[in-house]
């Protein structure tokens, strides 16, 4: 399918920049609305980075997107300087900066795989959600480790794949098609797959004088609703395409994600689980009433989620810092109190 003339493969930040400014990535502030589970989750992340990086004095946040979590923990560290290869997130997030009167934060385009400072220039590095959008994961975590100091410190946060797989993935493939106007159409597949976990999206556009684009639409319902699912595969679709664009995102679970850091020369390396509080909350009934709360009780998660199986939640927090050896290392087959650790060979 690949093979096909008009395929091409687009880089994971080249789809940010294209959303920049649309739905969680708008030039506004956030709102955290407690019947939003996202918005827990995003409040127990910011919770866990301020928690580990605060009183340092420079810190890199890599892919920092529209300024999350930068904004919310600028207050607790020295500085803050921003990259992302997106230049409509870089803006935003200066927009928000310029609103929010922050003094100590400058954002700016930037690519982790050839970083522009000089060795050993930062006290910690965070990376929220974009370590699986690197293109280049092991050139980026080696340019990481050149800028970080030797006793900083990195925090990590990435979707668990494997808790996603059991609770919200579709591993058959997903596809569907969309109707735009009287007879654009469009058609998303998205394939996922377990060791390696990875997810691959592909986006048509469908001939609307091919076979498939007349059957299509003469269908009443696709007419009407704009939208249908389908069984189809990428596969069948294809014959039937004038262009496909597809991008691939590694994704990770503990020990992937743990192995990762500890074969690019990183050690002390902890990865615990979140995202979790909405889920308590709601099974118990609780969610409207304790909208006021939402703070506190994301605090109370970063707290005990260092006693949360990381291998049953739904996010992946990782610390971590240089290794100043070059020595192998191996995961420890074995947890304490929900802790997946990293020791030398």
């Amino acid at each position: 399918m690949k093979n096909h003339p008009a395929c091409r493969r687009v880089e994971q930040w080249k789809i940010y920049d294209r959303i920049a400014g649309h739905g969680i990535y708008a030039d506004v502030e956030k709102e955290f609305l407690p019947d939003a589970r996202y918005d827990w989750t995003l409040l127990a992340e910011i919770e866990l980075f301020r928690s580990t990086i605060s009183g340092y004095k420079r810190v890199l946040d890599i892919g920092c997107g529209t300024g999350h979590p930068s904004l919310h923990i600028a207050r607790d560290v020295g500085s803050i300087i921003g990259i992302d290869k997106s230049e409509r997130m870089i803006e935003i997030a200066r927009n928000r900066l310029r609103r929010s009167g922050i003094d100590n934060i400058v954002f700016e385009v930037g690519d982790a795989v050839d970083l522009r400072f000089i060795n050993e220039s930062f006290d910690a590095i965070i990376l929220c959600g974009s370590l699986a959008t690197l293109s280049d994961k092991k050139k980026s975590l080696q340019e990481i480790r050149r800028v970080l100091k030797k006793d900083g410190e990195v925090a990590c946060v990435e979707a668990n794949w494997l808790y996603k797989s059991v609770h919200e993935r579709y591993f058959e493939g997903e596809g569907s098609f969309v109707l735009i106007g009287t007879d654009s159409i469009r058609f998303r597949y998205v394939r996922r797959s377990v060791c390696p976990n990875k997810e691959v999206e592909y986006r048509c556009i469908v001939n609307p004088g091919s076979a498939l684009g007349k059957k299509l639409l003469s269908n009443p319902h696709f007419l009407k609703h704009k939208t249908l699912e389908t069984e189809m595969g990428i596969e069948e679709v294809e014959p039937h395409c004038d262009e496909i664009e597809y991008d691939e995102q590694e994704s990770f679970d503990v020990e992937t994600i743990s192995n990762l850091f500890a074969e690019n020369g990183f050690k002390d390396i902890v990865t615990v689980g979140y995202g979790v509080m909405y889920d308590l909350l709601d099974s118990a009934g609780l969610v409207d009433k304790m909208g006021s709360f939402m703070r506190k009780l994301s605090r109370a998660e970063a707290t005990f989620s260092r006693f949360l199986d990381p291998l049953k939640t739904e996010m992946l927090f990782l610390t971590c810092k240089r290794d100043s050896t070059t020595t192998g290392r191996k995961v420890v087959k074995r947890k304490e109190q929900g802790l997946r650790r990293i020791s030398r060979t």
